[in-house]
């Protein structure tokens, strides 16, 4: 009877031990629970658009959205007013989002609505989109959303696309509307300061002010002032 004993804690204290090691390092006892992975969906926002519209749409359809950008009167058939509500209220975001995806030759359009769906990624069009849903909307968006990108991601989002990677005036916006833009060079800069530099991206050129084509938008509703300052630190280093 004690030998029986004896057996039964034995094989008591293995099956404890076996127990514990499954716990501690062998073969979990309870598969662990593994946590799904979840994806963050990024709304299109506004100003982002506001941003992305100055780099690609003002030159044609106004910093105001109305049809009379700069390049406008070059053109034969007058672009699109955004801040036309009763039109736009027809159109599904869906609708100006293969628009502007295909250009205007895809919908029986004007040519010089160019298709930017090769230049612009989806959500840098459903960002464009959320804009001009604002002017259709006849709203001003808060400078107050701002985050304060740096110098680099300014000019890629806002500048490239009519000053070209490097600042040689050579941007896809430039060559799809035979725009001249004065290259960004050491020589350039040398002649203003930073702070008529910052005033420059900030209140812009006005195309009836140099009376041989140099515009472009003002920035100051679009960039913070860190913004301008971090974009101007940027294209500083073209003149290297």
């Amino acid at each position: 009877m004690k030998g029986y004993t004896l057996v039964r804690t034995f094989h008591l204290f293995l099956f404890l031990l076996l127990l514990y090691a499954c716990g501690k390092g062998g073969v979990p006892a309870v598969p662990e629970e593994k946590t799904a992975e979840t994806t963050v969906m990024v709304e299109p926002g506004p100003l982002e658009g506001l941003k992305l519209y100055l780099g690609y749409c003002f030159v044609c359809h106004g910093q105001k959205g109305d049809g009379n950008g700069p390049y406008a009167e070059k053109l034969s058939a007058k672009p699109a007013d955004f801040t036309d509500s009763t039109y736009f209220r027809t159109k599904a975001d869906s609708e100006l989002y293969d628009f502007i995806s295909k250009g205007g030759i895809a919908h029986g359009k004007s040519m010089h609505m160019k298709p930017f769906g090769f230049q612009m990624t989806r959500d840098e069009i459903e960002s464009s989109i959320a804009y001009i849903r604002v002017l259709n909307r006849h709203e001003r968006i808060s400078r107050a959303e701002s985050s304060d990108f740096n110098g680099s991601e300014i000019y890629k989002n806002s500048c490239v696309m009519c000053h070209g990677e490097k600042g040689a005036g050579d941007g896809r916006v430039s060559k799809m509307l035979g725009l001249k833009v004065r290259p960004i060079t050491g020589e350039l800069l040398s002649q203003y300061s930073g702070a008529k530099l910052y005033n420059i991206i900030q209140d812009g050129i006005a195309s009836d002010t140099t009376g041989s084509g140099k515009y472009m938008p003002a920035w100051g509703a679009s960039l913070s002032e860190q913004e301008i300052i971090n974009v101007i630190s940027y294209i500083s280093t073209f003149g290297e």
